[in-house]
């Protein structure tokens, strides 16, 4: 299976084909088609360093209207290092977006 496969819009794509990515880890390929087509909670367990950013937040991205100017998804983190991580590992998804604002807000660090 390849990203191509799992529905993904063309500019969400062409930001994974430039990370190089082009294959889903398993914890990929069964969260993101599902979390596409469902609002429904999902727990999605994996080891560190399988891509779960990616198996949350490409669906995500999948589903932001670039049109609509106020948040349309909060995602909480136990600790600053890794609400940065997730920042920026999203804005690399979201590199061929147009019109999408991603956002870390922490403690400590002015929130404008």
């Amino acid at each position: 299976m390849k990203f191509s496969d799992l529905n993904l819009k063309p500019n969400i794509l062409n930001s994974i084909e430039k990370l190089g990515f082009i294959k889903p880890t398993p914890v990929q390929e069964k969260s993101i088609p599902l979390l596409i087509k469902s609002n429904r909670d999902f727990i999605g367990l994996a080891s560190t360093g399988t891509g779960k950013t990616a198996a949350f937040g490409l669906p995500i991205l999948q589903r932001i209207d670039p049109d609509i100017k106020s948040p349309q998804s909060i995602i909480i983190a136990p600790t600053r290092e890794l609400c940065i991580q997730i920042h920026n590992d999203l804005l690399q998804f979201s590199s061929s977006i147009e019109n999408i604002k991603i956002v870390a807000v922490y403690g400590g660090s002015s929130i404008e």
